[in-house]
């Protein structure tokens, strides 16, 4: 349906994302600062370091006490790598950029945010009556109005940080530790000693100037509003290239909100459900704070539970279900309902808010149409196992199970599937590599899979906590899938891909079944697949839109994937195509399950790599690596699974 690039654009989205947490990074390192980032020095002055310690403390006062009335107001410079894609590359042309950030309240009444910069203009504005998010760029503004149900998640001020700030972001130990006290004593033990007082600039003579490490000087001034600064001569790397940083802090509100934004006639307000519009900021906006500063992660407890059961295996979670759709889904939800909220909480709040700030589109209204039209071509099995999930479900509703599962129509990928001639004994080996937005947090519910459905094929498929489709697998009769993601967005009257992949895998035997199911369905999107029977063996590569089917056998040329390899289907693009091409050619002849492996290693693999897998059917083995929450997939220990004693012992 929709591809990796036409849904997640890095070079607005993450730029945007990125500016909130540079604020809550920096304000943490005003108040925790690392004392080796610093040259230690003696101090010129106690009065200059006294009145610094006044100005922090009166920065901080929400913090450190209730403060129903105030304005902070963040101002920042940004040095950008001239390629998003690419941040670690050193050395490259950069671009700088400014931003700005207002965060308000007015007691229990009113509050927003204000996002002022190059790649979004952004407000969120909640009132006792209304909420809205407010695109001026687009001229455009999502409002709710009315009374939120009982329990919804919601964006008043009373009690916000205590429900937005959990143990899922490492800011709610900071927070629970701060006070007054221990304010005090960070900033006398590890900040104030590490200063240099430097000669005030001509511009300002009031204010007074730190040098806190090389390149980096904090400065304030004693009289006015509290206002603390810190200046890069280089840029901060670990918080995206930091040049400049601003925060003051102000007990008024005054012109928040710039007034074009909201009274202008040429904004348009478009009116949505409230309790949608407050669940997809808060628990959007609460996600990338777990993501970007991520706390306790929770392990979900191993235990059995009647038609399932749910392993610790070498540090990743595997999940064994077997029975009726209603008995799957059922074992399913209950084992795994904690995560199965944060796939809900990435793939439809986190991501709808970001698809809906860039693109200007309500995102939930999308994916509702994609539903709409999906489902009648979803078997009904597949229906009842997921009504199963949701009654299981406590704290996810069936709607939120429905929409969770079309998500995954946005993908994009790498596959191989080498056999015969190409490997060491014939052994057929078929790698699927997921390149599938990392920075939405899918990693945290990854889940391994061995499903013995009542009625179909047993089955092998690393997936994720909550959804019910399969993006790739391997079944007992040796059949495997793989998928990559093309174009084609909204042509959504068809099996959706995830839930195509899974029908071949319950319900094929052979390599020629699998291509019947393609050629006998119709479908959705554009995709390119591998796919393989370990018997013969043999693969074929497939690329499918809803009008097009075309199969590509192993070895043969193709003008998009280059002259044919004897006894190997690559499926990839651009220079990781290249790369992986010349691997496989390198090693022809030569390969066994270790050096397959290799095949998924960087740059095949993208920094967006969420899994590798290495099926080998014939062996009912598989070999799979999971993304951490700091480095892709490519880049962890693989860990080893015999489906076929596990497909033994589910119960």
């Amino acid at each position: 349906m929709m591809t990796l690039h036409s849904f997640y654009d890095r070079e607005n989205a993450r730029r945007c994302l990125l500016t909130t947490a540079a604020f809550l990074m920096l304000l943490m390192l005003f108040l925790m600062p690392v004392p080796v980032l610093a040259e230690k020095a003696p101090l010129s002055g106690k009065t200059a370091a006294n009145l610094l310690l006044q100005r922090m403390k009166e920065l901080v006062r929400p913090i450190l006490e209730e403060v129903p009335t105030f304005c902070y107001r963040i101002k920042a410079t940004l040095q950008t790598p001239a390629e998003l894609n690419q941040p670690r590359v050193e050395d490259s042309a950069t671009d700088t950029s400014q931003a700005s950030l207002t965060l308000f309240r007015k007691e229990n009444i009113e509050w927003g945010i204000v996002l002022t910069s190059p790649w979004k203009n952004v407000a969120i504005h909640w009132t006792a009556s209304k909420t809205a998010l407010i695109l001026p760029d687009a001229r455009i503004c999502f409002s709710g109005q009315g009374e939120l149900p009982p329990d919804s998640d919601t964006l008043a001020p009373a009690g916000f940080v205590a429900r937005f700030v959990t143990a899922a972001t490492s800011l709610h130990s900071f927070m629970a530790l701060m006070n007054e006290q221990s304010f005090d004593f960070a900033i006398n033990q590890l900040l104030l000693p590490h200063l240099k007082e430097l000669p005030a600039c001509a511009e300002n003579s009031d204010e007074i100037v730190y040098r806190l490490s090389d390149g980096l000087k904090l400065a304030f001034n004693p009289s006015g509003k509290p206002a603390v600064s810190l200046e890069a001569t280089e840029g901060l790397r670990d918080i995206y290239r930091l040049k400049y940083f601003e925060i003051s802090f102000e007990t008024a509100v005054l012109d928040a909100i710039p007034a074009s934004w909201t009274l202008s006639a040429e904004v348009a307000e478009t009116e949505v459900s409230r309790t949608d519009l407050e669940k997809m900021i808060f628990r959007g906006l609460k996600r990338i704070l777990s993501i970007k500063l991520p706390g306790v992660h929770r392990r979900l407890e191993a235990r059995k539970v009647a038609n399932g059961e749910l392993r610790h295996h070498h540090g990743q979670t595997l999940v064994l279900l077997s029975g009726t759709p209603e008995q799957m889904g059922y074992a399913h939800a209950t084992l795994l309902q904690p995560w199965m909220v944060l796939l809900a909480d990435s793939t439809i709040y986190l991501v709808g808010l970001v698809e809906t700030v860039k693109k200007a589109r309500w995102f939930i209204d999308d994916l509702e149409d994609a539903w709409k039209r999906v489902s009648p071509h979803i078997p009904e099995r597949y229906h009842r196992e997921m009504e199963a999930m949701a009654s299981a479900s406590s704290h996810i509703s069936l709607r939120e199970v429905r929409l969770s599962n079309v998500f995954p129509e946005y993908f994009h990928c790498s596959g191989f599937a080498i056999f015969g001639s190409a490997t060491a004994d014939g052994t057929l080996y078929h790698g699927r590599v997921l390149d599938y937005m990392t920075e939405i947090g899918l990693q945290d519910c990854a889940v391994a899979f061995v499903i013995k459905p009542q009625a179909g094929r047993a089955f092998f498929n690393p997936g994720f906590a909550g959804f019910v489709g399969a993006v790739g697998g391997m079944n007992a009769s040796q059949v495997s899938v793989g998928e990559m993601g093309g174009r084609g967005r909204f042509l959504w009257d068809g099996v959706p891909m995830s839930f195509m992949v899974r029908r071949a895998l319950e319900e094929c035997d052979t390599l020629q079944q699998v291509k019947d199911l393609w050629a006998n369905n119709p479908r959705t999107c554009e995709y390119f697949y591998v796919l393989a029977d370990a018997k013969i063996p043999d693969a074929v590569g497939l690329y499918a839109t809803p009008d097009q089917l075309t199969f590509l056998a192993a070895g043969e040329q193709h003008e998009f994937l280059g002259e044919g390899i004897p006894d190997t289907v690559v499926m990839s693009a651009g220079n990781r195509l290249r790369h992986l091409r010349r691997l496989v050619q390198d090693g022809h002849g030569t390969f066994v399950a270790t050096s397959s492996l290799r095949l998924m290693d960087r740059p095949v693999a993208m920094r967006s790599n969420l899994h590798n897998i290495l099926f080998i059917p014939a062996h009912q083995e598989a070999y799979v690596a999971i993304a951490s929450p700091f480095a892709p997939a490519a880049e962890q220990d693989y860990v080893f699974y015999e489906v076929k004693e596990l497909l033994s012992e589910s119960p």
